[in-house]
């Protein structure tokens, strides 16, 4: 019983061990360009966009967006797509032969907020709160 309290604490204190490298194994992390429901993986002429997909991270199966064998380059990486509010959505593409991936969510508001490593949550839970105040007090 000892060992498990032990382990379970040890767990709790070091946090995550993954923190900051979700979606590695997709590449590096690169933000795409996003206006309204206008997205852009490249906005430079010299980029060769390779392969693309986007979709809602609840429903990897439905993709937005996909093709995986694309050779397109700028005005053609754009596309236009119904992108919801308060829907969390995760891209992977690849251009001029590496990968990238990134996340975002679109809040009520229409503002696009990046989902990363050290992005801050845009829908705070009490224990933030807590981590929040005591943070301003400090």
């Amino acid at each position: 019983m000892k060992k498990l309290l032990i382990t379970s604490l040890v767990v709790l204190l070091t946090g995550c061990p993954g923190k900051g490298k979700e979606g590695a194994q997709y590449g590096e992390r690169k933000a795409i360009h996003i206006e309204g429901n206008r997205v852009c993986f490249t906005l430079d002429k010299n980029d060769v966009l390779e392969s693309y997909s986007l979709s809602p991270n609840h429903d990897v199966i439905d993709k937005l967006l996909r093709n995986y064998s694309a050779q397109l380059t700028y005005p053609d990486t754009c596309f236009h797509v119904n992108l919801e509010k308060a829907v969390v959505y995760g891209t992977r593409y690849t251009v001029n032969q590496k990968m990238y991936y990134y996340t975002f969510i679109i809040d009520n508001h229409g503002q696009v907020i990046d989902l990363g490593w050290n992005a801050v949550c845009p829908f705070p839970g009490k224990a933030s709160e807590i981590t929040s105040a005591h943070a301003e007090k400090d």
